[in-house]
């Protein structure tokens, strides 16, 4: 008889989405996802729910959050399994540490690993965060009960660590197989993902239910766990309604206010309210042409859930600037190599100063 196991992690209720506008809607956003799996886990008859990790921000959950939670719980009915993760380490002021959670959820307060029977020659092996550096869960771990054995814990695959994402919980695919654990299901990267080994699972990241900052990749949801003998099969189950976009627009040629607009609208073209967009604008533009970021964000970001715009465009071709023999080709030619030994705000900072450059050569002003 087989068994199904839905599976989800950094859900991040009551996060703040530094990096968007939008916020308190978001944040709904993200509670209805987690109905939306608890809705899935019940409708396909599933027989356990593991949470890992992350699934609310320590700092700003509060009883309202509590009880939200626990009317989950509760209309699932059948054993929830959580490990704590980065947000939400185990303690005692934590919100599942209280004594009036649903009798159905089991809490990995420990950064051990700790066993649980899930059925005949099934085992749940769980490791939780607590406010100490929880180290490498499994530099040590030895799953050793026989039949499968599935381990829980919130952590980072150091194999595919996003860029500038903090490093907790460390492990690698060997570590994992070397534990004996038949599968590690996991928590912290925001864009789901599953390795294998030849056609066999051996660890998977759900993503979180909703994206929570731009670059995290296209997969967001849970992940359906089906135990059949020694055989074991996952699947995505998507759940994210929202979406966070890079957008580049080349304005290349652009000699004007309303020619710009006439570029940009076919870029935001199906793009909705549940769309939350960057605009990055490019090019080479003619001389004096104006470009109001807050113009095109009050006219075009109606329609979406918010558009930030960032104008990366230039009425200057520094690379032949670069090859005058003058001081204005010999300062532009330093910082165009400048720039291109930097990236993220270095590589932007040294496109302003770019930018100041040439227009102090040309004796014009510029806005910040």
């Amino acid at each position: 008889m087989s068994l199904l196991i839905v599976h989800c992690a950094d859900v991040h209720l009551e996060t703040t989405f530094p990096d968007t506008r939008g916020g308190a809607g978001r944040r709904k956003a993200l509670a209805d996802a987690f109905v939306r799996i608890v809705d899935e886990a019940i409708r396909r008859k599933a027989a356990v729910l593991t949470i890992g990790g992350d699934l609310y921000e320590s700092e700003r959950a509060g009883p309202q959050t509590f009880r939200f939670l626990a009317e989950q719980f509760a209309r699932f009915g059948k054993p929830v399994y959580v490990a704590p993760g980065n947000h939400d380490p185990y303690g005692p002021g934590a919100l599942l540490a209280r004594k009036d959670l649903p009798p159905n959820v089991r809490v990995f307060s420990e950064a051990t690993w700790k066993a649980y029977p899930l059925a005949p020659e099934v085992t749940l092996w769980g490791f939780g965060h607590t406010s100490a550096d929880p180290g490498r869960p499994f530099s040590k771990a030895r799953f050793e009960r026989g039949g499968v054995q599935i381990a829980l814990v919130h952590g980072s695959d150091e194999a595919r660590c996003p860029p500038n994402k903090r490093v907790t919980a460390p492990f690698n695919a060997a570590e994992v197989v070397a534990s004996g654990a038949s599968l590690l299901l996991t928590g912290h990267y925001h864009g789901g993902y599953v390795v294998k080994q030849g056609r066999k699972p051996i660890l998977a990241y759900p993503g979180s239910p909703e994206p929570i900052k731009f670059g995290e990749g296209p997969a967001h949801g849970a992940l359906a766990v089906t135990v059949d003998g020694a055989s074991l099969d996952v699947r995505p189950i998507p759940t994210a309604r929202t979406r966070m976009s890079d957008i580049t627009c080349d304005l290349g040629g652009v000699a004007h206010e309303h020619g710009a607009f006439e570029r940009i609208l076919p870029a935001l073209a199906g793009y909705g309210a549940d769309d939350f967009v960057r605009l990055h604008l490019t090019g080479i533009v003619a001389e004096g042409t104006r470009l109001d970021r807050a113009l095109i964000e009050e006219r075009l970001g109606t329609t979406l859930g918010s558009l930030e715009v960032s104008d990366e465009t230039r009425s200057f071709d520094y690379e032949s600037i670069a090859r005058e023999p003058t001081v204005r080709g010999h300062v532009v030619r330093d910082l165009v190599a400048l720039r291109g030994d930097r990236d993220g705000e270095a590589a932007r900072e040294a496109e302003a100063a770019l930018r100041y450059a040439i227009a102090a050569f040309e004796g014009t002003e510029i806005a910040p």
